[in-house]
């Protein structure tokens, strides 16, 4: 069974507080127990100077031991307390027992200073002091004792107002607890209130942060923090719908309307079908790059996509995108350049490095004018190996440099001999991000763009 903080805080209260009256009952009970007794110690030493102040001041005006002890016998008698002259072998001389039972025995002759005992009685407990004492009359003993009934009543009195009090003041204490844990959860329970009023078409709405303390404070900012990066999120995940369905509509429609001018008559030219099947692949072609951009963006976001990192040489890797991209750069007539440091070894999944390579080189050939030139050029220091891809194209303004690395983004289409969707840029930041590095667009001297990839190094041979 789950209980509520409240209950828990209540219950943890009053264990605590069970415990603490416990512990602190005990030591009540035992410093009463120690403070009674030297209490009545004090007392029964008192008095047991008193008597011998008064068999001293006897003896000093008659000097007869028997008289004095007849004298000291009338003149002290305290109620509840044996007070009594014994001679050296134990033999009472005078007394006034008040209920001690008094058993005659031989006084220890190595008895030479005041001693306190405790002895049971006839079923009570009595405090006993012998005190001996020595004159020219005679030596004798002065025995004073006192019952331990009522500090033992005390004691029981004390214990049971102790055991009556504990449960009070735990129930006592446990209703101000659970009054106190509600009106300190109740703040809680008011955000919970308006966490469950906000739903997926209500993110911009926020947890209330004020008249709240700080630590719950605290709590609140941080939700709607999450709040806000999950309105994000949700905002980005709806914006990229549209653009996908935006930017899948377009090849779709054409392949269609293709397919429809076709089938409007029974019989057409063999060269009519050609151009329509023509148009058909590569809008197809176009779809699946898209579809597949898409799927590895997807598996991105949700971490399904885990790169497979070993030692490579980024050399080899360009060396293979620049002679597969060659092609498509000579039938534009665009000149593709390239410059290698050798042994620029890396750890990197050797796939999605190629697929940055590509995405690079396919966006500068595309934007670059025919006669024109692309340069790449792989170089590494003691830190990073570098990509530099560079072309003649237009160029990017520098508000849009950050732009351009965003999903669907294509400044303007028109600039280009192709027509993508503008998700190779985010991809290829992807990537670099996924190793650690980073891509940027930079300053380019000759005009066009330059994009720079910075990839941490793993080691030079050759530099």
């Amino acid at each position: 069974m789950r209980r509520s903080i409240r209950t828990r805080l209540t219950c943890w209260y009053i264990v605590l507080l069970v415990c603490t009256l416990t512990a602190f009952s005990l030591g009540v009970l035992w410093l009463h127990a120690q403070w009674s007794r030297a209490q009545f110690d004090s007392e029964l030493t008192s008095l047991g100077a008193a008597t011998s102040r008064a068999m001293q001041e006897e003896l000093n005006e008659g000097g007869n031991l028997q008289k004095a002890v007849r004298e000291t016998r009338g003149s002290l008698d305290v109620p509840q307390r044996a007070l009594a002259i014994l001679d050296v072998t134990g033999r009472p001389m005078a007394a006034h027992w008040n209920g001690f039972t008094y058993a005659a025995t031989e006084i220890s002759p190595a008895l030479t200073e005041s001693r306190l005992t405790t002895q049971t009685v006839g079923g009570t407990t009595w405090r006993v002091l012998r005190r001996p004492e020595s004159s020219s009359a005679g030596d004798y003993v002065i025995l004073v004792a006192g019952a331990l009934d009522q500090l033992a009543q005390q004691q029981w009195l004390l214990a049971r107002i102790l055991l009556l009090a504990t449960p009070l003041l735990a129930l006592t204490t446990g209703a101000i607890a659970w009054w106190v844990a509600s009106a300190g959860l109740r703040p809680v329970t008011a955000m919970a209130a308006q966490a469950q009023t906000i739903t997926s078409r209500s993110l911009d709405r926020r947890l209330g942060a004020t008249h709240i303390p700080d630590e719950l404070s605290t709590l609140a900012g941080a939700f709607n923090q999450l709040l806000d990066r999950l309105g994000g999120a949700l905002q980005m995940q709806q914006q990229f719908m549209a653009d996908a369905s935006h930017e899948l509509r377009t090849p779709v429609s054409v392949i269609q309307t293709a397919a429809e001018v076709i089938l409007q008559r029974e019989s057409r030219e063999a060269w009519e079908y050609r151009e329509a099947f023509v148009i058909v692949n590569e809008q197809s072609t176009r779809l699946t790059r898209m579809v597949d951009d898409m799927f590895v963006l997807a598996r991105a976001d949700a971490g399904g996509y885990t790169a497979h990192r070993r030692p490579v040489y980024l050399e080899e890797i360009v060396a293979e995108c620049v002679r597969a991209v060659s092609v498509i750069a000579a039938t534009r007539d665009v000149q593709l350049v390239a410059t290698y440091q050798p042994d620029v070894l890396v750890s990197a999944d050797d796939g999605l490095i190629r697929r940055l390579t590509m995405n690079l080189l396919d966006n500068a050939v595309a934007y670059t004018p025919h006669g024109g030139a692309v340069a790449i050029e792989v170089t590494g220091d003691k830190a990073f190996a570098t990509i530099a891809v560079s072309d003649t194209g237009p160029g990017i303004a520098l508000p849009d440099r950050e732009r351009v690395f965003q999903r669907f983004v294509r400044l303007d289409p028109a600039r280009s001999t192709t027509s993508g969707a503008g998700l190779g840029l985010p991809i290829a930041r992807w990537i670099a991000e996924t190793h650690d590095g980073t891509v940027s667009i930079e300053a380019n001297a000759s005009g066009g763009c330059l994009f720079v990839v910075r990839l941490p190094l793993t080691t030079i041979h050759g530099a």
